[in-house]
């Protein structure tokens, strides 16, 4: 069994992340946070949207966070259907922090420390955009504590 660990960040910043969300405004990322910390949770394959909900489920209760499916390589005809089938398996009150991005995969790959297509990879960022903690994997009970911790840090 693979161990997968948060790693504290030096400072890096985000990307601009530009997407819509499902209830169809626009959103930029870091902006959107307002200057607050909070928890990226970002999907880049279908096959990681079952740890990207696990880890929604876990972190959306009172604390600052959007999910992030990336789309970029998602063919532009099967974009709609793709959009209906997150829309339909996504909570109405989460459809406002769910976010839908098509361009700029390659940045955001790289701030997330990419390695396995087909995890969740969770950012926490300060409210200047910097990443403090990263990590990529199925949601723990430690995991979640670890993110927790760097929000308020």
């Amino acid at each position: 069994m693979a161990l997968s660990v948060g790693i504290l960040c030096a400072q890096e910043a985000i990307p601009a992340i530009e997407g819509e969300s499902l209830s169809g405004r626009a959103v930029s990322l870091p902006a959107a946070a307002a200057g607050r910390s909070a928890i990226l949770i970002i999907g880049f394959t279908h096959a990681s949207q079952k740890q990207v909900k696990e880890w929604t489920a876990r972190v959306h209760d009172g604390v600052p966070a959007w999910s992030i499916a990336v789309l970029e390589d998602a063919p532009r005809l099967m974009r709609g259907v793709i959009t209906h089938s997150i829309k339909g398996s996504i909570p109405q009150n989460q459809h406002d922090r769910f976010l839908l991005v098509y361009h700029g995969e390659k940045a955001l790959k790289q701030a997330a420390g990419f390695e396995q297509p087909d995890d969740a990879y969770v950012l926490v960022i300060d409210g200047a955009g910097k990443i403090r903690w990263r990590f990529h994997g199925a949601v723990t009970d430690a995991a979640i504590d670890q993110a927790r911790s760097h929000l308020a840090g």
